[in-house]
């Protein structure tokens, strides 16, 4: 317990260093206090994204806005995403607004044309006037469907765009599987579905991450999240899924089955885990093991309710001996979240 105390203590410290270091990094580069700022600089200040890091340096001591914005699109950074995808439908409902501009003049002028006519009896210099007007109002015409084929055009494209940054915005950019986001957006369409397909979640928590972080630094520990990453995406059917929501933590979502065939499948992939060896640049094999929570879907009035089942199995596993697939059941349940985390000492 005393060991976990300290380990928390260093956490806090290390949170609070890190985010020391961003303000003065933002301060020093000249750049405006925003959270997109933030969430970029943490992710290059904590280690998580070297190459991220690289192309900031990159830039020089003065780099602008808008290329830091860029980076932070190019590496898939949610808020930068998210921006992104604003500004493609402010240019698409500009380009819209433009069209409905152009088509108003155009109909005026028409309508002015058939007031003429109506009110003034033809004549030869009034034909010469109106085959003069029709041909100025044929070549608008002719520009306004340029316009319009442009508009739509760029509409379109905003529009594919707006999609991939969406589809950015929910993928992790260390690993490339579904993030938290994706994962709670999966999870909640389980609920607000019609089908009664069984649905089973487990939840992975890599065990004592933090040393390896700490003994072997930040690139070995993103070596072995994205190699952990490869091997749960390969062990997934087409109708289930994996996402990467946390730090150190994984969810699967396995379709039609039970939550003794959900265990059975945790327990496999713990031990293929288990089995791994991880080189460091030390030239030492590091081998990690995980601690799964399982859950089914069946009795979960909500979302919520779901992801809490597993969420307490996970710390029931993480409380004992760990390296192992804990079902969520009345025993597990008998206790209280809070009480397991204090046993964890988080």
């Amino acid at each position: 317990m005393t060991i976990s105390t300290n380990n928390n203590g260093r956490d806090t410290s290390r949170s609070t260093m890190i985010v020391t270091k961003i303000t003065q990094f933002i301060a020093r580069m000249n750049l405006a206090p925003l959270p997109r700022n933030y969430e970029l600089f943490f992710e290059v200040l904590s280690g998580h994204n070297p190459k991220m890091g690289h192309d900031i340096l990159a830039l020089g001591n003065a780099p602008q806005q808008h290329d830091i914005d860029m980076i932070g699109q190019t590496h898939n950074l949610p808020s930068f995403s998210r921006m992104a995808a604003a500004h493609a439908a402010a240019e698409a409902a500009d380009a819209i607004e433009q069209i409905s501009v152009r088509l108003s003049a155009a109909m005026e002028r028409s309508e002015a044309l058939l007031a003429s006519i109506s009110e003034h009896p033809a004549s030869a210099t009034k034909q010469e006037y109106l085959a003069e007007v029709l041909l100025d109002i044929h070549h608008e015409q002719a520009s306004l469907q340029n316009f319009v084929r442009q508009g739509l055009a760029k509409i379109r494209e905003q529009e594919s765009s707006s999609r991939k940054l969406q589809a950015v915005s929910l993928k992790d950019a260390l690993t490339t599987l579904p993030n938290r986001a994706a994962f709670l957006a999966r999870l909640a369409d389980i609920f607000q579905g019609e089908g009664d397909t069984a649905v089973c979640l487990v939840l992975v928590n890599i065990d004592r991450f933090r040393e390896i972080n700490e003994n072997y630094g930040a690139v070995a520990g993103n070596k072995a999240l994205r190699r952990l990453a490869a091997l749960f995406r390969k062990s997934i059917k087409k109708d289930d899924f994996v996402a990467r929501i946390g730090g150190n933590e994984f969810a699967f979502l396995f379709s039609d089955v039970s939550q003794s065939t959900a265990q059975s499948i945790a327990e496999r992939l713990r031990h293929t885990v288990e089995n791994l060896r991880f080189a460091t640049k030390e030239g030492d094999g590091v081998h990690l093991t995980v601690s799964m929570g399982v859950t089914a879907s069946e009795g979960s009035a909500s979302a919520a309710e779901f992801y809490g089942h597993a969420e307490l199995a996970l710390l029931a596993a993480r409380s004992g001996a760990r390296n192992c697939v804990v079902p969520y059941s009345r025993e597990v349940a008998h206790r209280s979240r809070s009480s397991y985390l204090m046993q964890i000492g988080a």
